[in-house]
């Protein structure tokens, strides 16, 4: 219920009452001035009881019933005076209901108690004119039925034009008050949303808190690693600058050997030489111990001791010959296994470089990695400072919140309030 249907309904009841309340006004007065008290005391019963039903009535009619009833005791009232010096006194409660019958804020209501007012001053003056006034002038009757119609119209307007500009200050109020109530539960579903923001914030905070501190830790294990990599690159480094020098080494040792082999195979070759010298010693002995033989043969006895001798000498010759076979056969094997070792020995030489060449390559790379995990191992370093600034500036922001909503909540419930 509205608070102008609230007004409205108390001004319904307000005049309920007033009905019920004058009953006995009529019937006692006529009882006081020794009039005839049952026609008084039946009207009152019939308009009391309009009061009573009025309840039973649609709403819209109630106004109308109570306006019938009021009236209707007013016109009991001043029957109730007929003959007495008080009965054009008794006119002024008409005034005064019509007023009682204006807090309905029924414009329909106060218009029929105006016509029923009129009608029963106009043709009560014709017809009964004693239940109406103290006098029975046809002129005057009429001149006081106007002037009383004009008070009654006057009043009425006025008490109309009261209840206009209420009605319309009411809407007004109305108006305003929906707007405030409106404004109201927009500001209350402002909170809410806000809330529910600041709680989305919270949560959002706390996770990206937590994400923060997973990421610091993350970046702390890989820079971490990157310094151990910096590291191990720096030992690999070393190693492979000392495997460098190594490798340098060994080629000269290569170098040394092959140098050594090939006086080896320059050797080889001198004693070739040789051999076939002592061969060719060998066959030249063997030839002369064979014509020292033939000489011997044809001097007889003379010469078998020197036969013998000359064929001991061939046998000699003929070892040697066999001997420088042999030694020519082993340095033909010599030769080719030291040419093979010498082919060999280069082969390695040229090996020894190219593994030179790829070490100093591997130590300028293993350089780059390492210098490029100093450089990162340091912007790791960079990054988790910041992700550890932003987690306690998360933190503050958290705390923040709470002291910041508390006076926005404040204003929320003033608003509820005022509306």
């Amino acid at each position: 219920m509205t608070t102008e249907s609230t007004q409205n309904f108390d001004g319904l009841v307000a005049n309920r009452l007033v009905g019920i309340a004058l009953a006995p006004l009529a019937p006692v007065t006529a009882l006081l001035v020794g009039g005839n008290v049952w026609v008084p005391l039946f009207a009152s019963v019939l308009f009391v009881a309009l009061a009573l039903a009025s309840s039973r009535v649609a709403l819209t009619a109630r106004p109308l019933v109570l306006s019938v009833s009021l009236i209707g005791h007013c016109i009991a009232l001043t029957a109730a005076f007929a003959g007495h010096a008080w009965q054009l006194d008794s006119h002024m409660l008409f005034f005064a209901v019509l007023a009682i019958i204006a807090t309905m804020g029924s414009i329909t209501a106060v218009v029929l108690a105006v016509v029923i007012t009129a009608v029963h001053h106009l043709g009560f003056g014709l017809l009964a004119p004693l239940l109406v006034y103290p006098e029975t002038s046809v002129v005057a009757l009429l001149l006081r039925t106007a002037m009383h119609a004009a008070i009654v119209v006057f009043e009425a307007a006025v008490l109309i034009w009261t209840m206009m500009q209420s009605a319309h200050a009411k809407a007004e109020m109305l108006a305003a008050r929906e707007e405030l109530a409106e404004a109201a539960r927009t500001a209350e579903a402002a909170q809410v949303e806000a809330e529910k923001t600041r709680e989305r914030a919270v949560i959002a905070a706390a996770r990206t808190r937590e994400q923060g501190q997973r990421a610091a830790a993350a970046l702390e294990q890989i820079a971490a690693t990157a310094r151990a990599a910096t590291e191990s690159a720096a030992h690999a480094s070393a190693l492979v600058a000392r495997t460098g020098r190594e490798g340098e080494k060994s080629s000269a040792v290569v170098t040394t050997a092959t140098t050594a082999m090939n006086a080896i195979e320059q050797s080889s070759v001198q004693i070739g030489q040789i051999v076939t010298v002592i061969d060719e010693i060998a066959r030249q002995t063997d030839l002369l111990a064979l014509n020292a033989a033939v000489e011997s043969a044809r001097a007889g006895d003379a010469g078998r001791g020197f036969a013998v001798v000359a064929n001991e000498v061939r046998k000699l010759a003929q070892r040697s010959a066999d001997a420088a076979q042999q030694i020519r056969s082993l340095v033909t094997t010599s030769s080719a296994r030291v040419v093979e070792g010498v082919g060999l020995v280069d082969e390695t030489g040229r090996a020894l470089g190219r593994i030179v060449a790829a070490i100093a390559e591997l130590d300028t790379v293993i350089g780059s990695i390492a210098s490029g995990a100093t450089d990162q191992s340091r912007d790791l370093t960079q990054v988790t400072q910041v992700i550890t600034r932003l987690d306690q500036f998360s933190e503050t922001e958290d705390t923040d919140v709470a002291p910041r909503q508390h006076p926005t909540s404040q204003r929320a419930m003033s608003r509820r309030q005022a509306a």
